[in-house]
């Protein structure tokens, strides 16, 4: 029979203990090595802050453009017309050329009026006559009155014949100037400095007051363009000032692309608005020397602001809009994004003109908005870099 070994009870127990103690510590050294590395993999996997581009809010000039549709116009234009009738001199004028004013242009047979001219003279002159024994006669009656020779009715009869001949004599008067005024009539001279256009009538024609248009001659130096101007750019000129003439640079694109010689001055615009276009009518002067513009042609009108002061501008694809308005998303200096309501003054070739809300210097974003939002820490890159 074997002989069975048996420990002290005391001694079994204490080494029983000693192994539990060894697997719990085992057991929390494990468990504390995996939550670290729990903890240091989660830190490992914590996403950057999202990227986005930025630029400066700055202040640039805006060379603003608008451009209208135009037509020129002529200042002036009269149309000659015959005031007496007769027949037609040859012209004193080939037809399309440049006239100044009291050129003689049309003349019409004037012997017939020089009659009427010498007519009214002769007449005149037996008025005269008239006159001068009238009043020998009155002036005799009246001293043998006064001698009571004759009676007071014969005074009264040669007053009479006094006043009845100077009533005649201002009648001829009248007709020799009447004379004079036709046979000046005779001659049709030019108003005004312009181009004449076609005759519609040559020589030999027999030509009245009924006749209608002899020829019309055509102001072409200064020539004023008219063109239909939006109110809504009428009322922000004049919010900013830059309704004045002299703000103003008006210039002419012609058919084939290139800009007219001359620049232009704003005169004046129309008193009453287009209602179906909601459009003001505005009249700029050109010089004109070289008659290259004419009357009634089809321009483009380029208007821009002359010496424009600078202004705050980002680009337009930092703009947003919700129901209060627009606004931008700034980055902090700890990158950090903020939004900021702005007033926008206009947009022009992609770039916001801003009224309130940023200072120049001022970072907002320009791409990447769609990932990001106010509150948030970012990784900004000003665009270009």
């Amino acid at each position: 029979m074997k002989n069975k070994i048996e420990f002290p009870a005391g001694r079994n127990g204490s080494l029983i203990s000693s192994a539990r103690k060894v697997a719990a510590s085992f057991l929390v050294a494990s468990l504390g090595s995996f939550l670290i590395s729990g903890v240091v993999n989660a830190q490992e996997a914590a996403p950057p802050p999202p990227g986005v581009l930025v630029e400066p809010a700055r202040k640039e000039v805006i060379e603003e453009e608008r451009v209208f549709a135009g037509r020129t116009e002529a200042i002036s234009q009269v149309a000659l017309i015959a005031r007496v009738g007769g027949f037609l001199e040859p012209l004193e004028f080939k037809e399309g050329q440049t006239v100044k004013q009291g050129d003689l242009l049309y003349v019409i047979q004037q012997e017939p009026y020089e009659f009427a001219v010498e007519q009214s003279q002769a007449n005149l002159e037996s008025a005269q006559a008239k006159v001068d024994l009238a009043k020998v006669d009155f002036d005799r009656k009246e001293q043998l009155v006064n001698r009571d020779t004759i009676s007071v009715s014969e005074l009264d009869t040669a007053r009479a014949n006094l006043k009845e001949a100077n009533a005649t004599l201002a009648l001829r008067q009248a007709d020799l100037k009447l004379s004079e005024l036709d046979l000046s009539y005779t001659e049709i001279r030019a108003p005004l400095d312009g181009q004449i256009g076609t005759s519609a009538f040559k020589e030999g024609a027999y030509v009245n007051a009924n006749s209608g248009t002899l020829a019309t001659i055509t102001s072409l130096d200064p020539i004023r363009v008219a063109f239909p101007v939006p109110q809504a750019l009428i009322l922000q000129a004049q919010r900013a000032d830059n309704l004045e003439t002299d703000n103003i640079l008006i210039r002419i694109r012609l058919s084939d692309g290139k800009f007219y010689q001359h620049d232009g001055k704003l005169d004046f615009l129309e008193a009453e608005a287009n209602p179906g276009t909601d459009t003001v009518t505005a009249y700029a002067v050109f010089g004109n020397p070289d008659h290259v513009l004419f009357d009634h042609q089809l321009v483009d009108v380029v208007a821009n602001a002359k010496d424009a002061a600078p202004v705050l501008v980002v680009s337009q694809s930092a703009l947003l809009l919700d129901q209060e308005g627009p606004y931008v998303l700034k980055v902090n200096k700890e990158d950090v994004v903020e939004q900021q309501r702005i007033t926008v003054v206009d947009q022009i070739n992609g770039l916001v003109i801003v009224g309130s809300g940023l200072e120049e210097g001022d970072l907002v974003i320009t791409s990447g908005i769609q990932k990001v939002r106010p509150g948030i820490k970012v990784n900004a890159q000003l665009a270009g870099q």
